[in-house]
């Protein structure tokens, strides 16, 4: 692969000057001390020395690129970035939505968790007549409190180094000047009519004179970028009371649903989760706790490393290693589906679930000669993790102080009990609309960061410049013989979102997550697999084809890319092969090999890197 060394673009001399614009745009001086690729990646890749980001947009990512050139870390550049894509991927995340991030610091060793995910205080729910509402995306009693300004406005002051003002002054100027309308955006815009145009303020952001923004118009958001500045100089209670939670309520309630001003005003991020670590072949992997799906890949990297993959072969070539790598991913979605449920609500056997002799007990299901046409989950009850020697003390003391938090444990390793309550309020398979932030920073500090609003474009509901989420958990699946004491006021969905940092030899080598739904976790892995198991490229890595199987069917849907013998072998095994259905998982993340630091944003969107 040519790499081209480019010095910032306002010294270079370009002829056309509509070049010049939009080179200036999406690249500006995103390339200072950096190689980009302009090879079949489109400027995907980048190679630098000292510190990269990588985001579901270009601007975005200049975003958290500006912080670190000033000096900023790894959580200024990450908040920065965040609240920079709330702007210009509305479709994706937005302040009406939540997420999580996980976070490492280099100097102290240590990592630190924030579960700030869209929360709905249960109390006001408890009467809720469920059956008067419609079950379908637009139905505001799925939305939640959002967490997402006071999730990374707390991580901005416990990690960061920088201002309020700071951080934030990239998305007010991108939601005051505007930013051209990218084909993916402009997809979206039209094929959501109904949910943008069900609110004035929304239709004239989005559909302005009756007709959807078309690519290459400039999308301004003057209202919320009044509401940002606000946050901006304010902070948090600007946006979780006063005029804007009244706005929110007003809107909510207008539609059925009871949350109140006070569910605004006592929400808080999560502070008490630890992040889940586990081990593979020598690197330490860090990860979601849940109600998020970390433990997924901690799971099936523990089953998958009772296997040589990379003499076995790639999956593209060999159909035992496809199998062997499908038939991980079923086993570790049915435990997924059984078990990832809010711990603060029910216990949660995570203990049991990351257990290497649990992955063993499993691994005994995979089978060279034939698959079963559904997998069932397993019993981890009685098993214990035992990950003393390779995640001791990475746990950060600032973790421990919590707010408002009545389980300081954050996560339960007791008795098993029955979670289904939770599979009708998680991600679907196929659905399920986020963005994620991957960042090292010159002292070695990184945070892998998932933000989203569930569906696309969240509920559709349009306050003050944002839309709201469609993400919370629906309590009508609590049954009276449900207990609605829990140990935590609030309560938060399953969610597959996954934000992950892995580790060797004190270092970070991998910062990795993505967007997607029920796809995150399937994605995240295979991504693992190829750049640490079998060392290929990043880039080569988030471009092979990707598989998906089911875990209740024998159906597994694939890219293309598939030897034609891998597909008559598994054929053979009993796999009903399908090709990629509507929906994808999207990679955004850095790697370090050799000293360098490798950013890619997965050519299946529209994001870049950004570093020097």
């Amino acid at each position: 692969m040519v790499h081209i060394h480019y010095r910032p673009v306002r010294y270079q001399k370009l002829r056309r000057p509509i070049f010049t614009l939009l080179f200036f745009i999406f690249v500006s001086c995103s390339t200072r001390d950096a190689n980009l690729s302009y090879h079949s990646d489109r400027g995907k890749k980048l190679v630098a020395s000292k510190a990269m980001v990588s985001s579901a947009h270009p601007l975005a990512s200049e975003a958290g690129l500006k912080m670190l050139e000033q000096g900023g870390n790894a959580i200024d550049a990450a908040v920065a970035t965040a609240f920079a894509l709330n702007v210009v991927e509305p479709n994706m995340s937005g302040i009406g939505g939540g997420g999580s991030m996980l976070i490492w610091n280099q100097k102290n060793q240590q990592a630190d968790y924030v579960d700030f995910y869209t929360a709905k205080r249960a109390v006001s729910y408890k009467n809720v007549d469920y059956s008067q509402y419609k079950d379908d995306e637009h139905n505001l009693l799925s939305t939640g409190v959002p967490g997402t300004v006071d999730g990374l406005l707390q991580a901005l002051e416990r990690h960061g180094t920088m201002t309020r003002k700071q951080v934030m002054q990239p998305a007010i100027k991108y939601a005051t000047e505007g930013f051209p309308v990218y084909l993916t955006l402009a997809q979206f815009i039209r094929e959501n009519k109904e949910k943008l145009t069900r609110y004035d303020g929304a239709k004239q952001t989005f559909w302005p004179d009756g007709t959807p923004l078309k690519v290459g118009q400039i999308l301004k958001q003057p209202a919320l970028a009044q509401t940002l500045q606000k946050i901006a100089d304010k902070g948090a209670p600007a946006f979780y009371q006063g005029e804007n939670a009244e706005d929110m309520v007003s809107i909510l309630n207008q539609a059925g649903n009871p949350v109140s001003l006070k569910d605004f005003k006592n929400y808080e991020p999560q502070w008490s989760k630890k992040p889940l670590c586990g081990s593979y072949n020598g690197y330490q992997v860090l990860t979601a706790p849940m109600p998020q799906t970390g433990f997924y890949l901690i799971q099936s990297l523990n089953i998958l490393e009772n296997y040589d993959l990379r003499q076995i072969g790639l999956p593209t070539v060999s159909s035992k290693a496809f199998n062997i790598i499908s038939s991980t991913m079923r086993l570790s979605t049915a435990d997924r589906i059984e078990y990832v449920t809010d711990p603060n609500w029910k216990d949660v056997p995570v203990s049991g679930l990351i257990s290497k002799d649990y992955a063993a007990s499993r691994n005994e299901m995979i089978k060279d000669d034939s698959i079963p046409k559904k997998v069932s989950h397993g019993d981890p009850s009685n098993f214990v993790s035992d990950v003393t020697q390779v995640c001791n003390n990475i746990h950060s003391e600032v973790a421990q102080k919590t707010v408002r938090s009545v389980n300081s444990s954050g996560i339960h390793h007791a008795s098993l009990l029955s979670t289904n309550i939770d599979r009708k309020t998680t991600e679907t398979e196929k659905s399920g609309e986020t963005t994620h932030i991957s960042i090292i920073d010159p002292d070695g500090n990184a945070v892998s960061l998932s933000t989203t609003l569930s569906h696309v474009f969240g509920s559709g509901a349009w306050v003050n410049g944002f839309l709201l989420n469609n993400s919370g958990f629906d309590f009508s699946d609590l049954a009276d013989k449900f207990k609605w004491n829990a140990g935590h006021p609030y309560r938060i969905r399953a969610s597959t979102i996954s934000p992950t940092i892995i580790l060797k030899d004190s270092e970070v080598r991998l910062v990795i997550g993505a967007p997607g739904g029920g796809r995150i976790p399937t994605a995240i892995l295979q991504n693992i697999l190829y750049i640490l198991e079998y060392d290929l490229d990043p880039l080569d890595a988030v471009k092979m084809p990707r598989i998906f199987p089911d875990y209740s069917n024998p159906k597994v849907e694939i890219e293309k890319g598939f030897k034609s013998s891998v597909l008559v072998d598994i054929r053979k095994l009993g796999y009903d092969i399908q090709t990629l259905s509507d929906g994808y998982a999207r990679l955004y993340l850095v790697a370090k090999k050799d000293g360098q630091l490798i950013g890619v944003s997965d050519p299946r969107h529209d994001g870049e890197p950004r570093g020097f």
